[in-house]
């Protein structure tokens, strides 16, 4: 396992570490012990919390066979999070080589916690990452909200998607696919409720953070990459929301204990407001595969 920290932190890095870097051990009682922040892949019939880490760990063995990295030389996870997608690669799928980008270190702590050599994270961007050799898949899941700000001009933050997809193309192989999980948003309703709850997100929790629609994606990744799927999973997203609140009410008291009274009820506000507003189609979650062209 190798870390390297680079960069400097900026405003929109400070936004980040303001909702990634809460303790892990607060993480861990969130999520369980998969330690995956992202809606899993239940099957009919099962309950949600006692099936939790089995639907987390069903979507990753999905990702990887849609980006086809079952025994790929190198992966690249773009805001990989506590580590458990580039983990389960290695350990499970046959991947040598994982590297992860994340802006926390706190998630890279944890990430080197695990142990295993195949594993190699950066702290951090996107932007700011080289590699000499070509990887065979990159993943993205839930981390493209943000790196575009909702401060910017709407043709700038074109610019910016397009960034993005230009560095995925040049990061992978020709034919290596990219697969990410992103939330979109439709237009919302105008209802007094919802347009508090959206300022919270905007503003408070992840501030500054652009949700795009689904057509400026399609728009920006076209001319880099062919499109494989377009998928919307927002129920698997809402469920996992949905289970997440019951283990921080369970576990009320401990969590205060661990951080505050201040964070968890900031946490158990934008849970609930993902949820609803996923089960509303007012939020989406897309799984998109692409494939690298030429």
């Amino acid at each position: 396992m190798t870390t390297v920290e680079i960069g400097s932190v900026t405003p929109e890095v400070a936004a980040i570490r303001h909702h990634y870097e809460v303790s892990n051990e607060f993480y861990r009682l969130l999520l369980g012990p998969t330690m995956m922040y992202s809606g899993g892949y239940w099957e009919d019939g099962e309950d949600l919390r006692a099936a939790h880490d089995i639907a987390q760990e069903r979507k990753i063995d999905v990702f990887a066979e849609l980006g086809r990295a079952k025994g790929a030389a190198r992966v690249l996870d773009i805001g990989s999070g506590w580590g458990t997608l580039l983990n389960r690669l290695t350990t499970v799928h046959g991947v040598e080589h994982a590297v992860g980008v994340t802006l926390s270190r706190t998630q890279a702590d944890h990430t080197a916690s695990l142990g295993n050599p195949r594993i190699e994270v950066r702290v951090e961007s996107w932007e700011d990452h080289h590699t000499d050799r070509p990887y065979d898949a990159a993943f993205c899941v839930n981390a493209l909200e943000h790196f575009v700000l909702a401060s910017l001009p709407p043709r700038e933050r074109i610019k910016r998607f397009q960034a993005f997809f230009d560095k995925c193309h040049s990061l992978l192989r020709p034919g290596g696919r990219l697969v990410l999980h992103v939330m979109t948003v439709e237009r919302p309703p105008l209802r007094r409720e919802l347009i508090d709850d959206l300022k919270f997100l905007q503003r408070e929790e992840f501030a500054g953070c652009y949700i795009p629609h689904l057509h400026e994606l399609a728009a920006t990744c076209e001319g880099s990459f062919e499109v494989i799927e377009i998928r919307n999973e927002r129920e698997a997203f809402s469920r996992a929301c949905r289970v997440w609140l019951q283990n921080l009410a369970e576990r009320r008291e401990e969590a205060v204990a661990m951080e505050s009274e201040q964070v968890v009820a900031r946490f158990e506000r934008y849970l609930d407001i993902f949820a609803y507003t996923l089960e509303d189609g007012i939020f989406n979650n897309f799984r998109i595969v692409l494939a690298r062209r030429p």
